[in-house]
């Protein structure tokens, strides 16, 4: 017979075993229908403040519109990578896993296309990607051995159909020292950019106007470069041709009708004109307008110019005649006629005498070189910081045209002040004490958009010698377009190296080695007016990567190693005492009754 003692101890054993095997059935039961569940829901949290592991949702809806499948071979891998190329290698696997988890149309692999071969070989690779369009970088090595140099193909080829397409993934952009960084913000984008590029494979039309003085082919070279990658570019000249801007077929011959297709440029870029426009171009832009196509303007309403000084310490500067006031007017702006000194601002060298018979140059503040750094919320210009400016103009808004809609992109600091052309222009402001009173004005707009239906600047007043003009389908109302206008024309010219004599990035300074978002910015604003909003706002995505504080480490790193050793056997300690006094608790209670 079993005592009394020993029958309460079986049955606690009993219900021991019993509750743990229950746990067990319970939590392997759950995790099934875990299992199960998440193969038809799909949840993931991202954590992070800036949401760097979420993907857009213009994104998404690209990728759930995909209708074959995507193939990417990303070339980042290979034994020696140094720390940051291994960390933007998880990084891009990270952002592919995340991109594949919305479409199962793609798929991708990471490959080392060098691994195990010879000398001979492996130049013969670098040559074929070269021609595909990605070149090998240079990793140079220094240790124990000494310098060594190795390869890495920054990139991707995707392949879709019968068609491939290759994405440099690593940019290297000079204007962003963390290339790091900078080329895990644009990650998305150009993945995304590229895909999009193969299933679409249509490119928008973008054209460069010449003809009346504005910036040269060499000077915007950067930007008609980086505007290739997403569209087809041209530079034009007008010449009083309507056809350079329509499309225009021959209807019925014996009729000598004509019928106009459209617009053949989504997009016109008017960058620094410095002579007049005749009424007839103006005609063709405004027609450009009427028929839905859309300008970037930028345009310096004085004379007042850096390399006019660069010859001369002084300038007279006055109004530029475009004779392009009454297109503005109408279109609801106006380029004032003052030059902009602004407190935030870049610093020149200016020579302070000579040494042993070389020149001494003393970097001073030019108000006339503006650091804009003030930029309202719309996505052209929410991920700006700094933008370079030389000799800006302002802009006002004019008329009550209820059909428009107008929005300031940019404008000038808090401290502020307006010259009045014409003027003379020296650089011997930077070398006078600024007389802050002088600079009460504040926030000043230097680039607006103004979107919506326009009104044509010919409507009723088209001269007698317009006639023959009437039959190419004038139209004196624009369906809904939009156009942007910078009282700059700098902002998007870059600089060439007298050295290399190759373009810089547009806003790079050579006397700071300093690139500013003048290239983003103009990226952004034929983005916004091609009606690229995904990728839009793909780009407007902004993060930075957690960085260590180096001063922090050196004074207190015996205090962080010890405590990454001791802290976690504290807590092991903790957690086991706390089980003991736990299970002696409960068990020696059962044991005393």
């Amino acid at each position: 017979m079993i005592s009394k003692e020993k029958q309460t101890v079986l049955n606690n054993s009993r219900r021991f075993k019993k509750a743990a095997i229950i746990g067990f059935v319970t939590a392997f039961v759950i995790l099934i229908a875990a299992n199960l569940l998440s193969a038809y829901l799909f949840i993931r949290i991202d954590l992070t403040n800036d949401k760097r592991h979420s993907i857009s949702k213009e994104t998404i809806k690209i990728l759930k519109e995909l209708d074959d499948k995507i193939y990417i071979k990303v070339y980042l891998k290979g034994s020696g990578l140094p720390a940051d190329y291994q960390l933007f290698a998880e990084e891009t696997r990270a952002m592919l896993q995340e991109i594949r988890s919305y479409s199962k149309n793609i798929y991708f692999e990471f490959i080392d296309p060098v691994a195990g071969k010879g000398k001979e070989e492996i130049r013969s690779v670098y040559n074929e990607f070269i021609k595909k369009g990605l070149r090998p970088q240079p990793i140079t090595r220094e240790d124990e051995t000494g310098i060594s140099t190795r390869y890495v193909l920054p990139g991707a080829i995707i392949t879709y159909k019968n068609s491939e397409y290759p994405v440099v993934l690593m940019v290297s952009d000079p204007s962003h020292s963390d290339w790091l960084q900078y080329s895990i913000q644009e990650l998305e984008y150009n993945l995304v950019a590229t895909i999009r590029k193969l299933v679409h494979p249509v490119k928008p039309k973008v054209a460069f106007l010449n003809g009346h003085g504005e910036l040269n082919f060499l000077n915007t070279s950067w930007m008609a470069w980086q505007l290739q990658r997403f569209y087809n570019v041209e530079f034009i000249e007008l010449k009083g041709k309507v056809n350079t801007l329509k499309e225009i077929e021959l209807a019925d011959s014996s009729q000598n009708e004509i019928k106009i297709r459209g617009n053949k440029y989504d997009v016109l870029i008017v960058a620094q004109p410095t002579l007049p426009f005749n009424s007839v171009d103006n005609y063709i832009i405004d027609q450009h307008i009427m028929y839905g196509g859309k300008v970037l303007w930028l345009i310096d309403a004085s004379t007042a110019s850096i390399d006019s000084l660069q010859n001369s310490p002084e300038q007279f500067a006055v109004l530029r005649n475009l004779n392009l006031n009454n297109l503005f007017f109408r279109y609801g702006v106006r380029f004032n006629a003052n030059i902009v000194q602004d407190l935030s601002c870049q610093s020149i060298p200016l020579g302070m005498g000579e040494i042993a018979g070389k020149t001494q140059y003393k970097f001073f503040a030019f108000p006339y070189a503006l650091d804009i750094v003030n930029f309202s919320t719309h996505t052209i210009v929410r991920k700006m910081k700094e933008i370079k400016s030389e000799f800006a103009g302002t802009i006002d808004f004019v008329g009550n045209d209820e059909n428009l809609q107008k929005t300031v992109l940019m404008t000038t600091s808090e401290h502020t002040k307006l010259v009045s052309v014409p003027a003379i222009v020296t650089l011997n402001v930077a070398r006078a004490k600024p007389n802050i009173e002088e600079f009460a004005f504040k926030n000043q707009p230097v680039a607006v958009l103004v979107e919506g239906t326009f009104k044509s600047a010919f409507d009723k007043l088209l001269p007698a010698t317009f006639d023959t003009i009437k039959q190419f389908g004038f139209k004196a109302e624009s369906p809904l377009t939009r156009q942007i206008f910078i009282a700059d024309g700098d902002i998007i010219r870059n600089y060439v190296d007298p050295k290399s004599n190759q373009p810089m990035p547009a806003g790079f300074d050579f006397y700071s080695g300093k690139s500013y978002d003048n290239s983003d910015l103009i990226m952004n604003c034929v983005n916004y007016l091609c009606s690229d909003n995904d990728l839009l706002q793909i780009r407007s995505k902004i993060f930075k990567i957690g960085s260590l504080d180096k001063t922090k480490i050196l004074k207190q790193q015996t205090f962080y190693a010890v405590f990454n050793i001791v802290a976690p056997l504290l807590l092991i300690l903790i957690a086991a005492g706390v089980l003991i006094i736990w299970r002696n608790i409960r068990y020696g209670r059962r044991r005393i009754a």
